[in-house]
Formats: C-alpha cells, sequence, structure tokens
C-alpha cells in the first residue's frame, strides 16, 4: 500500500464537521495516558530495551583501562653463605656464633652462614591500556540485533499507545451502553407498571379479568428485576472506566441521538488489510523479534571467527631499591585471539538460536493471519455496523409505532392486556439493540484503525464531538410502589 493512501487513512473514517465539542472522551484518555499502568509498564519496558543500542556500540568503540599499584618490600639477602664437603665421617659437633657467623658439622659436611641482612624499599607504578576494536563478526552483529531489539521496543510501546486509546473508548462506549440500557429498561418497567395499576382498577370494578392483572404483575416484576441488574452493570462499567483512568468517574457526556455514519476511506477491504501488514505495531514486533532471532545466529557464528584489536599501552615504574628508579614504558601493536575450539559449545549455541529463529519466524507467520483476520474482521463490522444503525433506528421506530397501535386496540376492545405487554417488551428490546448497534459501529470505526496502526488521539477527538455538550447523571432507580392485589370472588 502506498504511503500516500496510508497517510490519507489518518483522517479516513469519520467526517465530523459542525458538531459541539463535549471533551468528556478527550479528557479521560490524556489522564489515562498519566495514570494507566499498563501504558507505563510499556513506557519503561521501551526506555530499558533502548540501552541495547548504546551497550552493543561499546564494544566496537575504545576501551581504555588505567591500572595503578603501591608495593613495599622487604628483602632478605644471604651475603657470604657457603657449603662445604670436608669428605669425614667423623661425628657431628655445634659450634657457637662469633662475630654473627655461625659454624658447625653435621656428618662430615661444614654449614657456614653469614648474619642475614634485611633491607625495605618502595615501588610505585601505573598504567594506561587503550584498545580498539578492528574486526569482531559477534559483535558487529550484536549491534545489528540491539537495532532490531530497539524496534522492538518502539512496536510494542506504538501497541501499547493505540491498545490504551482503544481501552479508554471502549470502557466509555459501555458506560454508555450501560446508561442507555438502564433508562430504556426503566421506561419499560415505569409503563409496565402503570399498566398494572390500570389492569388492577380494571378488575376492581370488574371490567378485567385477573389474569390481566397476573399477566401485568410478572412483567412488573421480570422489568423491576432488570433494571436491578442493569444498574449493577453500569457501576461495574464505571469502575472498569475508572480503572483505567485512576480515579472515579461520576458523570460522563452521552452520545448524541444521530452520528453520521461514515464508510470507510478508501472503500476497499484489500487496501485496509494491505496498510494492516504493513504497519500494524503487533506485527511489526513479532517481525523484529524474529528478526533479532536471526541475527542472533550471526553472533553465535562469529565466535568461530578471530578477533583483531589495535593494544596501545603506556606505563611508568618507580623503585627505590639500590639505585632508584624511574622509567616510563610505551608500546603499540595488534592482537589477534582465535578461539579454535570450545568444545563444541558454538556448534551447539547456534543450532539453538537457529531453533529459536524458527520459533520466531513461524509466530510471525501465524501474527499476520491474525492481523489479516483482524483487520477485514473489523472493515465488515464497519460496513455492517451502518446498515446495522439504520435497520435497529427504524426498528424502534417500528416497535413504537406498534405499542402505540396496541395500546389504542386496547381501549376500543380490538387488542388484549397481553398484546401490549408484549408490544412493550419488544420495544425496549429493540432499543437496546439500537444503542448496542451504534457503539459497536464506533468501536469498529476504531478497531479498523489500531488494526491499521493508525488509531491516534484526533480519532478520539472526532467521536469526542459526537457527545453531549453537557454530561447527563445516570438515570436514578426508585422503588416500585405496587398496590395490593385483589384477589378473585371465591
Amino acid at each position: 500500500m502506498s504511503r500516500s493512501i496510508a497517510a490519507a487513512m489518518l483522517g479516513a473514517t469519520l467526517t465530523l464537521p459542525g458538531l459541539a465539542q463535549a471533551n468528556d472522551l478527550i479528557e479521560l484518555y490524556r489522564v489515562a495516558q498519566q495514570q494507566d499502568m499498563t501504558l507505563q509498564a510499556a513506557l519503561f519496558q521501551r526506555a530499558a530495551a533502548i540501552e541495547a543500542k548504546p551497550q552493543a556500540l561499546s564494544y566496537l568503540l575504545p576501551q581504555l583501562s588505567a591500572t595503578g599499584t603501591y608495593e613495599r618490600d622487604r628483602q632478605h639477602d644471604l651475603t657470604g653463605s657457603s657449603l662445604s664437603s670436608l669428605g669425614g665421617t667423623g661425628g657431628g659437633s655445634t659450634g657457637g656464633t662469633t662475630g654473627g657467623t655461625t659454624a658447625g658439622t653435621t656428618g662430615g659436611t661444614v654449614v657456614i652462614a653469614d648474619q642475614t641482612n634485611t633491607s625495605y624499599y618502595n615501588t610505585k607504578s601505573y598504567a594506561l591500556t587503550l584498545s580498539q576494536a578492528l574486526f569482531d563478526w559477534s559483535a558487529f552483529q550484536t549491534v545489528s540485533q540491539a537495532s532490531s531489539q530497539v524496534a522492538e521496543a518502539e512496536a510494542t510501546y506504538r501497541s501499547a499507545e493505540q491498545s490504551l486509546l482503544y481501552r479508554v473508548a471502549d470502557a466509555y462506549f459501555n458506560v454508555l451502553f450501560a446508561q442507555d440500557t438502564l433508562q430504556a429498561d426503566l421506561d419499560a418497567r415505569n409503563s409496565f407498571q402503570q399498566q398494572f395499576q390500570q389492569a388492577q382498577k380494571k378488575f376492581e370494578v370488574g371490567l378485567a379479568a385477573i389474569t390481566d392483572v397476573r399477566n401485568a404483575q410478572a412483567s412488573l416484576d421480570t422489568a423491576a428485576a432488570t433494571v436491578i441488574a442493569d444498574q449493577r452493570a453500569l457501576d461495574s462499567a464505571k469502575r472498569s472506566l475508572g480503572q483505567i483512568v485512576g480515579k472515579p468517574v461520576p458523570l460522563i457526556a452521552g452520545l448524541q441521538d444521530d452520528i453520521p455514519l461514515a464508510a470507510p476511506d478508501p472503500l476497499s477491504e484489500d487496501q485496509w488489510v494491505s496498510a494492516a501488514l504493513q504497519d500494524n505495531p503487533d506485527l511489526m514486533t513479532s517481525f523484529q523479534t524474529a528478526e533479532a532471532a536471526r541475527k542472533n545466529i550471526e553472533v553465535y557464528r562469529g565466535q568461530y571467527l578471530p578477533t583483531l584489536s589495535l593494544q596501545g599501552s603506556v606505563g611508568r615504574r618507580i623503585s627505590d631499591y639500590a639505585i632508584e628508579s624511574d622509567t616510563i614504558d610505551d608500546a603499540i601493536g595488534l592482537q589477534l585471539n582465535w578461539n579454535i575450539f570450545q568444545g563444541g559449545l558454538v556448534a551447539s549455541q547456534i543450532r539453538q538460536a537457529r531453533a529459536t529463529y524458527l520459533q520466531s519466524q513461524a509466530q510471525y507467520q501465524g501474527e499476520r493471519r491474525v492481523v489479516d483476520q483482524g483487520a477485514r474482521d473489523a472493515y465488515e463490522q464497519v460496513i455492517s455496523g451502518i446498515a446495522s444503525v439504520k435497520a435497529n433506528k427504524q426498528a424502534v421506530i417500528s416497535n413504537q409505532t406498534s405499542l402505540e397501535a396496541s395500546q389504542v386496540g386496547l381501549r376500543v376492545g380490538t387488542r388484549t392486556e397481553v398484546d401490549v405487554l408484549t408490544a412493550r417488551q419488544a420495544l425496549a428490546t429493540a432499543q437496546r439493540t439500537y444503542y448496542q448497534a451504534r457503539y459497536d459501529y464506533l468501536r469498529g470505526v476504531l478497531s479498523l484503525k489500531q488494526q491499521a496502526g493508525r488509531l491516534i488521539e484526533n480519532d478520539l477527538a472526532a467521536i469526542d464531538q459526537l457527545l453531549q455538550a453537557v454530561a447527563q447523571p445516570a438515570p436514578s432507580i426508585e422503588p416500585v410502589a405496587q398496590p395490593p392485589v385483589v384477589s378473585p370472588a371465591p
């Protein structure tokens, strides 16, 4: 896919002119950038991985070391000592010490030793050694491998950034859907309560059977239980959003009633798939992992080859022994090292590195298939989402009309209480499905760009423009007042 098409995709998919800016979604995302621990962990992981490059380069840069010693020596001087053989076989005798000299005979041998002279002197030395690698194949390949590792870390962080964008939006949509569902089910419950009261009054004056009251009571009880579950789902959705942004989120702006339903641009599934295979950050991470594993084979192969370095040194030695000396020694030369055989270690390491590379290559090919499928699914989600939103919106209108017709029919005697209850339940279901379709469409828009590696903050800004200007409080649940049911006369 050409870069021009790829660049055009950055602003594609949503065109939202002239809509009010709410900023709730963007503000929450910016808070999440500082508070989300998943992104923070990816940030520090990238910072750590980046250091692989300068560490690898360090082996090819000059190496300078300094050494220094200070010694105090003690020397024993045995001057004038001698050994003489007299050839005798007589008994031994031990003499005394005269003038510092000790003499004696043992087994025909005379040992004479002068007095020991002890002297002390100091020696100081220091040296600088400079080494520069001229040829080291393993070090060269390690630098190349480090470049792949840094690229892998960058791709991983890009993936974490885009994942945070999507997670914030997804959690936000979950809260909105929970609020919409709660409101729809509250409306249904209130409608069932009103119908229950009407059925009970008709029963009291003999205009309705007890079965109508029981049916209305059952629908009301079911709706009340559904509302309780909706409230629990809303609380859970809010906690999930708060976990990402690091603080409670009491109020958020809802989605406007009418939103534009723009098709992907360009309108070509294959172009989006091509973009995903080129720039998807998870796929790039897998690719760089395989590249680093491939270069690791060359790192180990380099251990078969000799290394050549330029060596230079300068040193000074100062000693006060006998005649005081002070010398400077400097040298320069080439040093060749060649580990010819290491017991089969290098061969084993190469086989291990090759197997690791084949493993990472298989994982990369598998990731390509996942990304291909994900891009196609996201594309179809957007396309089908447009049709789904339109169809479900019409379904809400139709069910509203059906409910009104059933209510009129009940008043004129052509419909029963059960017909009205069924129509009201169908309307609530249609409303929930419509709300879900709208959020699924927006999720598809973000997912398609995420798959293509082009999800950015401006995409959240575009959705933020679809929010209401003022955040509305979530619907509140009030207990249902249920008058006692009058039992039928025996």
